[in-house]
């Protein structure tokens, strides 16, 4: 899989709701979609420095798989 950028605003809203996977999951909103942000290498659950991000508009390089985008690296706009 190659990494690609997508530029958008970080928001943190409720996650599979009704499963035994239901979690409040941090989410890229993007033009082209809504992609759940999980670092490379970090806890799927709760990330703080993911968490730092809420709220602002970001731009995060990583590896899109289904709805999960695995980011490298992710800057401030």
């Amino acid at each position: 899989m190659q990494a690609a950028t997508y530029s958008g605003s970080v928001v943190k809203r409720p996650f599979a709701k009704g499963s035994k996977s239901e979690r409040d999951a941090i989410f890229l909103v993007t033009s082209d979609g809504d992609y759940v942000l999980r670092r490379q290498g970090g806890n799927p659950y709760h990330d703080p420095d993911l968490e730092r991000l809420v709220g602002k508009e970001v731009r995060c390089t990583g590896i899109l798989t289904g709805y999960t985008l695995l980011v490298s690296e992710c800057a401030l706009l």
